[in-house]
């Protein structure tokens, strides 16, 4: 444990379990890992030094790593994320993903006195790994395997005691499915194909209990940055930092809904021991941030209001951001009513019910109220949830509900089922389907956690579901489109990699196109998306605390979109680099960075130094904005010496630009009744983004030609090693 180690920040010892042998190692944490910070750096050392980037992802040599950062439990807010660094099963490439996983067991770890765990090798049978500080042992699942998420992290929780933290697998995982996660005891969940690859382990779950301390240097500065980080810099989730709804004591309201829902009539009216009002939440009132944030509301309307019991959230998180309910209406269908979810599994669930054809040929919604005006997106969506995270199925980021609802309107869900396997169109539930039932979320769920049928191709994720389907390909599809590019309002792909957009050209012009397209899942940066739906102003706080930090033109007004220019690039880099350092220190990316402010006499300007000023706190050792730029640097190109590697051991690739970063025509063809940069418009031009890319390359010190880094730049962050290896492979 860190205390009894003697480090600072980090605990020190990593735990190593290899489910083929039996054996559990540690080793220590420093100094080999130290340069990668830990999180989402130590799993891309470990898997670059340790797995063949060419191994099948589900196959013996293939590990996951499971590892935390030196602020996590340290008490610094919002730092109870933990990142799971795998190969994935189901992208383009099958290269370097991470699962982010919310939640408590990220400080359960730490406590335990582990900043990683490492677990390798295949179990002939099903278990469970029960880690008790420095006690570790490989229990037997038989029992558990089969069972859902909920059921089995309640069952480990009673049978070893309620301190245990515990996430598992569910069928999905089981069953080797793609598009699966790892799901907690609250529900928080790691998706990117994880639970696939612990499926193919035999591991069901993970249960925790660490009874240690982090050891800090300087734990009264750590006390003063956070009480003033959350009175006069964090706002509602997303750090949006003006309320939505009139407050007295802002100067501003949103101008658009954002995620601080939370004020005067705002309620929770199935609060234990009555209803409760959120009331005013001024800045400066180090008491009230956890009630800026409803989600529910700002998700579903007041509605949500009436189910709402509480504000959920992970450790050391003040702002409290996923509603949890007890949706009353899903009783009448014998489903669970006890929900908590906070992003996609909740809200795009309607996309599950697209609209079909009555008996007279009519087209016609398949949805209904139930109990209120509106309430149909809130309960399907809660329905949903829960049965998701009860089978452990991931959703790309929405991109699995938006897979069903092109192939399903386009008619191609239908004849491919009807190629591969006659009748079986009939044997789908649709009636369900058709009149807005909620248990067709339950049949969807478990349809593809079992594999059950053609329909259940969908849980192979977009790239595997695209090439068997003939999905994109016109000519080998009978809606005759790619689906990668035709401009449809349904269609999220960025690019041909098998992911979505995440806040992309829609919202963040060329640097959140760019950003969304280096990675090997949907990118999950929400630097510039905090700001630009943050619901202040523009002219008064957007625009003058944006270049403040990162000079003139840096930012654009929503649908009004301008050239590329060095400020935008600068922008692009520091957003691209800073996810790299959230999630290795690991901080939440949905709140940090602090870059605007919910205080006037700041000017809203937030305070980029705070992440350092907490990391030279904790460690004890001068750390500076500088030292995270050049460390996370060191993480984003091995990322992308990583994913270079295995584009060319997997497809023969040898050029990133071409291969991987490339958008999808929707972005530059989408709307066109306007052109690029016209006023309401969010569509790019294409030369204006190869020259984008062109800059970000030669910013980033990557050959402008391939994407891929250079020996110089490789070296700059002593990465000799993996220049050695892009060599040797022709990629440099």
């Amino acid at each position: 444990m860190s205390v009894k180690n003697g480090i600072n920040g980090w605990a020190g010892t990593i735990l190593r379990v290899n489910l083929t042998t039996g054996a559990i190692t540690t080793e220590d944490t420093l100094p080999k890992y130290k340069p990668f910070i830990g999180g989402m750096g130590l799993g891309y050392k470990v898997i670059w030094d340790e797995v063949p980037l060419d191994a099948d992802p589900l196959g013996p040599d293939a590990k996951a790593v499971m590892a935390v950062g030196p602020l996590t439990a340290s008490g610094v807010p919002c730092s109870g994320r933990t990142n799971i660094s795998f190969l994935s099963c189901w992208s383009k490439g099958y290269s370097i993903v991470d699962a982010h996983m919310g939640g408590h067991f990220a400080h359960a770890l730490k406590y335990a006195g582990y900043d990683a765990l490492i677990i390798e090798g295949q179990s002939e049978t099903p278990v469970y790994l029960k880690i008790e500080d420095e006690k570790v042992s490989i229990e037997d699942a038989t029992d558990l395997w089969g069972k859902g998420t909920f059921e089995v992290n309640a069952t480990i929780s009673k049978a070893l005691g309620p301190e245990f933290d515990v996430c598992s697998i569910g069928a999905a995982g089981e069953n080797l499915v793609p598009m699966s996660c790892l799901v907690t005891s609250f529900g928080n969940s790691g998706g990117a194909g994880v639970g696939a690859v612990l499926g193919s382990k035999k591991l069901k779950s993970i249960a925790v209990r660490g009874t240690g301390a982090v050891k800090i240097a300087r734990p009264m500065e750590v006390r003063l940055l956070s009480n003033y980080m959350i009175k006069d810099l964090v706002g509602g989730n997303n750090n949006h930092t003006v309320p939505t709804i009139p407050q007295s004591w802002s100067e501003y309201s949103a101008t658009s809904s954002n995620r601080w829902q939370g004020g005067p009539g705002v309620t929770w009216d199935k609060a234990q021991g009555g209803v409760v009002d959120s009331g005013e939440q001024p800045s400066g009132n180090i008491n009230v941030a956890a009630l800026r944030c409803n989600k529910g509301v700002f998700d579903f309307g007041k509605v949500a209001m009436k189910y709402t019991v509480k504000q959920g959230g992970c450790s050391s998180c003040p702002v409290r951001c996923y509603t949890e309910y007890e949706m009353d209406p899903l009783a009448d269908y014998d489903l669970p009513v006890n929900v908590s979810n906070t992003c996609m599994p909740i809200i795009k669930m309607l996309e599950w019910y697209p609209p079909h054809k009555d008996e007279n040929g009519e087209t016609v919604p398949s949805t209904h109220d139930f109990v209120d005006e509106g309430d149909a997106k809130m309960i399907l969506g809660g329905a949903g949830a829960r049965a998701a995270d009860e089978y452990g199925v991931w959703c790309n980021y929405g991109n699995l509900y938006e897979d069903f609802y092109m192939a399903y309107t386009t008619g191609v869900l239908k004849d491919v089922i009807d190629r591969l396997n006659p009748g079986e169109w009939d044997t789908i539930p649709w009636k369900l389907m058709e009149t807005g039932d909620p248990r067709w979320m339950w049949w969807v769920y478990e349809a593809i956690a079992t594999k059950k049928g053609v329909f259940s191709d969908i849980g192979l994720g977009t790239y595997r579901l695209y090439e068997k389907w003939g999905m994109d390909d016109p000519e080998k599809n009978i809606a005759g489109v790619s689906f990668y590019d035709f401009v449809n309002s349904k269609n999220f792909n960025i690019g041909h990699n098998g992911y979505p957009r995440h806040h992309g050209p829609e919202n963040c012009w060329q640097t959140g196109t760019i950003y969304s397209l280096l990675y090997n899942r949907d990118c999950m940066i929400h630097h510039l998306i905090n700001v630009v739906s943050s619901g202040s102003p523009f002219d008064a706080i957007q625009k003058p605390v944006m270049e403040h930090w990162f000079g003139e033109g840096c930012i654009d007004k929503q649908k009004a979109y301008t050239p590329i220019n060095e400020n935008k690039i600068k922008l692009t880099r520091w957003a691209f680099n800073g996810k790299q350092w959230h999630d290795s220190a690991t901080l939440c990316n949905w709140m940090y960075p602090m870059t605007i402010a919910t205080s006037k006499k700041r000017d809203y300007i937030g305070d980029l130094d705070l992440d350092a000023k907490y990391m030279s706190a904790v460690i004890g050792e001068e750390y500076t904005r500088d030292d995270m730029e050049s460390d996370t640097e060191r993480i984003s190109n091995l990322l992308r010496a990583m994913t270079a590697i295995s584009f060319k051991l997997r497809l023969g690739s040898t050029n990133l630009r071409e291969d991987h970063d490339q958008p999808s025509d929707w972005v530059f063809d989408k709307e066109p009744d306007f052109k690029p940069f016209e006023e309401g418009t969010v569509k790019l031009d294409r030369e204006d983004y190869k020259k984008a890319q062109t800059m970000f390359y030669e910013l980033m010190g990557w050959d402008v030609n391939t994407g891929i880094p250079t020996r110089a730049t490789l070296e700059k962050y002593d990465l000799a090693d993996v220049a050695d290896k892009l060599e040797e492979l022709g990629l440099i």
